[in-house]
């Protein structure tokens, strides 16, 4: 990626309906909180690769309201070439499902593998990356999956935060 500023992130996982909007909306409350200055220029969203439902699942609005975050516009998506081609950085949250899906989906789209990591991966972290899908769990299990993007969120906005600083 070398000097290339990153002005655009998109989060995503398989239905925008549990995770990426969890990442999202959990971002773009700390770049107007903690880090209003160094990240006032870097947007954030959130698709899916198919899309389920609406809104995001209850388990995600229960945890963002226990920081006081709330979700009131939110939009799903599904992902499409044009989302792709704007961003900077592409973070899905399993290898499997979320990143060879997209690279067999939109193989002819060029400069998409430069971009398209998994969070945990580009956070720094070398195992466990996959971050499983908390459908369906009760929501002290769906906590610790959304505890963990948390945390790969904190350490990617570091180094976002060097890349753009460099």
């Amino acid at each position: 990626m070398g000097k290339q500023m990153i002005k655009k992130v998109l989060y995503f996982c398989s239905g925008n309906t549990c995770r990426s909007p969890f990442a999202e909306y959990f971002s773009k409350w700390l770049k107007n909180t903690k880090y209003k200055e160094e990240l006032e220029d870097v947007e954030f969203d959130s698709a899916g690769i198919y899309r389920y439902y609406e809104t995001p699942q209850d388990g995600t609005l229960k945890y963002l309201s226990t920081k006081g975050i709330e979700v009131t516009d939110f939009q799903a998506k599904r992902i499409d070439e044009a989302l792709l081609i704007e961003q900077d950085l592409i973070l899905g949250f399993e290898y499997k499902r979320h990143i060879t899906k997209l690279k067999r989906k939109f193989k002819d789209l060029e400069g998409l593998s430069d971009k398209l990591f998994l969070l945990l991966e580009y956070a720094g972290e070398s195992e466990n990356l996959d971050i499983e899908d908390p459908f369906h769990m009760n929501q002290e299990d769906y906590n610790k999956i959304l505890k963990r993007i948390e945390d790969g969120i904190l350490k990617v906005f570091d180094k976002i935060r060097r890349i753009n600083n460099s």
